[in-house]
């Protein structure tokens, strides 16, 4: 297994599909990052990344880790159970064309699910309270933020129980859910954006207004991003099951121009809104991504 420079080891799609846990395939993502993490130039981030805060003036000082001081020469105290420091939600897309693949490996949505549980581990493991929604056409399932074992149990246990179906329509899900938001917190959106530009963006203005600092993952099956085709084709719409017949080069051109035209008026938005996004494909490193999150984390208050 390769890695980078940073240190941070990276995990592939390819090295996890054989391993049909998803409780476990979150653990060894979460465990290879921290410990990438204690290697590589975030050191200053990852040692607050587990269960530690440093002590404060005042505070007894029974509450110092002693063991933890006497290896760092660091005064810290750990967190307990009902310290949370964020409130987050994981919001994941689970329409049909989220269960698209191009290849042998993960489709969007096992890939998405994997992303969604990694993450919940996370913030439970940093005393954040999260919480989780599903959606296709609608919202499928919604579990307010907590920020107990209880609570990361629950979330896997739904992603484990969930799979792509029904259409698309992120936007009105998106806004739908920011309805039911209303403590200041975070918002991870994992979705391929299958969707009305302009529904989407509605959707991400309400849960600015509702004051989420908001991450996108726009995730994507490599052939959705370099799409090429010059011999005839058959394309099934998965939501609605149409299929129409197209030549290579009309289904290419016309493709790429759509997919054009979507993501500049979502990354205009993105920018306009302050949000911070990324395009994942589900070829890539689980730890892209799962840093972008963390990053943005740090970043808060």
């Amino acid at each position: 297994m390769n890695e980078p420079k940073s240190g941070v080891s990276f995990l592939t799609p390819e090295h996890l599909t054989p391993i049909r846990s998803l409780n476990l395939r979150a653990k060894i993502i979460v465990e290879g990052l921290i410990a990438g993490l204690h290697r590589s130039p975030y050191h200053g981030f990852s040692a607050e990344f587990l269960e530690h805060r440093p002590y404060l003036p005042g505070e007894s000082i029974r509450n110092i880790d002693w063991r933890k001081f006497a290896r760092t020469d660091r005064t810290v105290v750990r967190l307990f159970e009902d310290e949370t420091n964020l409130y987050a939600r994981i919001l994941l897309d689970k329409s049909a064309s989220m269960g698209f693949s191009s290849r042998n490996g993960m489709n969007k949505y096992d890939y998405a699910r994997t992303i969604a549980a990694s993450l919940a581990w996370i913030f439970v493991r940093q005393r954040d309270a999260v919480g989780l929604v599903t959606f296709d056409d609608s919202i499928d399932a919604a579990l307010p933020p907590r920020s107990t074992n209880v609570q990361l149990k629950n979330i896997i246990a739904c992603l484990e129980n969930s799979a792509p179906s029904s259409a698309t329509r992120c936007g009105a899900a998106i806004d739908s859910a920011a309805h039911g938001i209303h403590k200041r917190g975070m918002c991870v959106l994992i979705s391929d954006l299958f969707d009305d530009p302009r529904s989407i963006i509605q959707g991400l203005r309400h849960l600015r207004f509702k004051r989420q600092d908001t991450v996108l993952i726009w995730l994507l099956d490599p052939l959705e991003v370099d799409f090429r085709r010059d011999a005839p084709l058959e394309v099934h719409d998965v939501e609605s099951d149409e299929r129409v017949f197209l030549d290579g080069e009309t289904a290419e051109r016309f493709y790429r121009r759509g997919m054009r035209g979507h993501r500049e008026q979502i990354e205009e938005a993105c920018r306009e809104l302050e949000i911070d996004w990324e395009i994942v494909t589900t070829d890539e490193p689980f730890h892209g991504a799962l840093m972008r999150v963390l990053e943005k984390r740090r970043r808060l208050p």
